[in-house]
């Protein structure tokens, strides 16, 4: 294993994130250029990175925290309505 293999390995892979659908998906190439739509939406608002530097700069942590704190809160909503 190479020197370049090896830093391929630490960066991670790449991945695509729309914009629009603010969530990780995959994508068609349009032409010869770094131009690349979604396959869920079909418009070309993709921004591709590494999935640490994707996750760093959308937030993508955080969002996942608060989509669990929602859920949470719906469910123990839900416990109590049945009890009631």
């Amino acid at each position: 294993m190479d020197k370049n293999d090896q830093d391929n390995k630490e960066r991670g892979k790449i991945v695509f994130f729309c914009k629009d659908c603010e969530e990780i998906v995959d994508t068609n190439r349009v032409g010869r250029k770094y131009v690349y739509t979604c396959k869920k939406c079909r418009t070309k608002n993709v921004a591709f990175g590494t999935e640490k530097s994707i996750a760093t700069f959308f937030r993508l942590d955080e969002k996942e925290e608060k989509k669990g704190k929602d859920k949470k809160k719906k469910s123990e909503k839900e416990g109590e309505e049945k009890k009631k």
